[in-house]
């Protein structure tokens, strides 16, 4: 599996005549240069992130959600998303000519007006990926596929290891689903052959395919003892013995790169994202909003927000060949990946 025929399957579900001034906004962000202060009327970011609940399911160290529901400053319910308030999100020019929509969390298969929401944002011509840990996927797969969802990816770890085996073969069989991992340096390392073997599994439970995504040291406990580097014996190893076993399956991230990194990373231009309280995240690099003023979709003009003083310094340190990657951008394995 390479990422181009990732991007051909995805692109197999654009309806046509919906999805025209989306497709035609993507030709626009190819087409035209880059610049540290843009505009909504060149180009709008293409992948619109939706952050649809903070409540979770599951507890993962590398996660942010923990930290959210032990803060009781502010209740889950009013970050909980509806029909209305991603309707009221996808007015607004920043968010409204985007192909993709990512639906994240937390866990959106908790979120009650899930349906609804897949089904607004596919009549639109937006194309929906999911991220979901699967425990209630088998419930709901067959409401998702109804309201259009162009993809679902359901992310494995151990604690779920147990409720996936019994249900993704029969997930399949409604709506093939994709699936990713996230690769720790000390799992590579020392337990090769348990990653080959869930790997094995979500082959013959009838996958489409499998990204690995490489551990970013963000959320409640992170650790930077854990990135691996593209260089790392593990990895190549691990590599090698996967594209022999079960060739074709596996998608590959671009790893994190010692010493100096050609800075491609487009996510400052390609992709926005918002909760549902309208305040933006940087990146899908960290979980850290924008600040005020500037920094919420409700409150501030679209061009404005796209090009916050964050965004645009950001933007200039990436765009100046002689100049350091921005400080938050150091430790990222996607600042050398081009993107889509």
């Amino acid at each position: 599996m390479t990422k181009i025929s990732s991007y051909v399957s995805m692109t197999r579900r654009i309806r046509p005549m919906k999805s025209a001034p989306k497709v035609w906004n993507y030709v626009k962000y190819r087409a035209l240069s880059r610049r540290a202060e843009t505009s909504c009327a060149r180009y709008s970011p293409q992948i619109a992130s939706l952050l649809l609940t903070k409540r979770c399911n599951m507890s993962c160290r590398f996660c942010n959600v923990g930290g959210f529901m032990h803060d009781k400053s502010t209740t889950w319910q009013a970050m909980e998303a509806d029909l209305e308030k991603v309707q009221r999100i996808f007015t607004n020019p920043l968010f409204s000519s985007a192909l993709l929509v990512d639906l994240l969390g937390g866990e959106p298969l908790l979120v009650k007006d899930l349906p609804r929401i897949v089904a607004f944002l596919s009549k639109r011509g937006h194309l929906t990926n999911m991220a979901t840990n699967g425990v209630l996927l088998a419930d709901q797969i067959g409401n998702l596929k109804v309201a259009g969802i162009s993809r679902v990816s359901v992310s494995v770890y151990e604690d779920n290891r147990t409720i996936l085996e019994r249900d993704l073969p029969d997930i399949n069989k409604v709506l093939p689903v994709h699936a990713s991992m996230v690769l720790f340096r000390h799992e590579v390392e020392r337990a090769p052959e348990a990653i080959i073997q869930t790997v094995r599994f979500l082959k013959d439970a009838g996958c489409l395919d499998l990204r690995f995504w490489i551990y970013r040291p963000i959320g409640t406990h992170p650790d930077p003892e854990e990135i691996l580097f593209d260089d790392d014996a593990a990895l190549l190893a691990l590599r090698a013995q996967l594209e022999s076993a079960i060739p074709g399956f596996c998608l590959w991230p671009v790893a994190s790169r010692k010493g100096p990194v050609k800075k491609l990373c487009p996510q400052l231009w390609q992709r926005v994202g918002c909760d549902m309280a309208g305040d933006l995240g940087i990146c899908c690099g960290t979980d850290v909003l924008l600040p005020a003023p500037g920094g919420n979709l409700f409150e501030t003009s679209p061009d404005r927000v796209f090009n916050h003083p964050i965004l645009v310094e950001m933007r200039r340190q990436l765009l100046d060949p002689v100049a350091a990657p921005p400080d938050l951008c150091l430790d990222c394995n996607l600042l050398g990946d081009p993107g889509w």
